[in-house]
């Protein structure tokens, strides 16, 4: 395995996540029932009632000035290959990578608000709570 997963060629099981910002999929007819491969879907938990900020303890740090850093998010969909994320298990995993989504239906679960798609491996670990 390469040493900088950054540098992966994107092939069937690893999303071009080069353009953070690409999220718009124009799904608004349609609901979003299955991810493939090891595709995590998840939604943030740290972003502020008007997705301007995040919260880092207990400050919160505008979004745009995120880029580099870390992030947590709730697992709302996995897909088949996916071995250690768990719907409902809280992750993180860096701000900068993912293909992001909003206002996106998911079958069975409602509406994620905001959001971002990522491989399993790009996910730093998961949390739980103190």
């Amino acid at each position: 395995m390469p040493e900088d997963i950054n540098k992966l060629v994107p092939q069937r099981g690893l999303i071009d996540l080069s353009n953070p910002t690409a999220g718009d999929f124009g799904l608004d007819e349609y609901n979003l029932k299955f991810v493939f491969d090891d595709i995590v879907l998840v939604e943030y938990v740290d972003m502020s009632d008007d997705g301007g900020s995040v919260m880092r303890n207990g400050i919160f740090i505008p979004v745009n000035t995120m880029t580099k850093a870390w992030r947590k998010a709730k697992v709302v969909l996995t897909g088949p290959n996916v071995q250690y994320a768990k719907v409902n298990d809280v992750v993180i995993f860096p701000n900068n990578l993912g293909v992001t989504v909003s206002n996106l239906d998911v079958e069975g679960v409602g509406r994620v608000k905001s959001g971002v798609f990522l491989n399993e491996s790009r996910i730093f670990g998961i949390c739980t709570v103190k």
